[in-house]
């Protein structure tokens, strides 16, 4: 049964449609469904998600987690570097839910606007990101969470993100 819950995420006002590009844990839909009965929020439809490549970004480990036992995972800009994940369309109803699932709403990250490309081509989408409130990192990259990543690895595959990314990814964890 869901926890009932209120609060600024089930209260926030529709605002307008969005992309959410979603790079990390919530790429794991076994994971994400766990995490929304538990918050009492409705799955996103991923039908319509396309998996995309934000160019000029790469996955930092600067943010502690004590629910994935170690550093997780957040962007940082770089020139020449890529991140692939989903660009997922939400309503504007479901801002919340994302601001929510990102750590937005304890200040620990926040959006971001981007650009993504998605992997079978076509025009770049207009995106929101969630990236780690600068006074919330750690001092210093750590090793990823072995917990968070297998979870991102099993997401990237399912998702049909690259070899190549997904061989990135568990390159991360030896």
């Amino acid at each position: 049964m869901p926890l009932p819950i209120a609060g600024k995420a089930h209260q926030a006002s529709s605002g307008s449609d969005f992309v959410w590009f979603v790079y990390g844990s919530s790429l794991d839909r076994e994971a994400f469904q766990a995490w929304a009965a538990e918050h009492g929020y409705q799955v996103p439809d991923f039908s319509r998600a396309v998996p995309a490549r934000l160019e000029g970004w790469r996955l930092s480990f600067d943010v502690a987690s004590r629910y994935w036992g170690g550093a997780v995972g957040s962007l940082l800009a770089q020139a020449g570097a890529r991140v692939e994940g989903l660009a997922l369309p939400m309503p504007g109803s479901a801002r919340g839910l994302a601001d929510h699932k990102e750590g937005a709403i304890s200040g620990l990250y926040q959006a971001v606007p981007v650009q993504v490309v998605p992997l079978a081509g076509g025009p770049p989408l207009a995106a929101s990101a969630w990236v780690a409130s600068p006074d919330r990192r750690l001092p210093a990259e750590q090793p990823p969470s072995p917990t968070w990543l297998e979870t991102v690895v099993r997401g990237a595959r399912a998702t049909g993100l690259s070899a190549a990314w997904v061989a990135e990814l568990e390159a991360l964890g030896r």
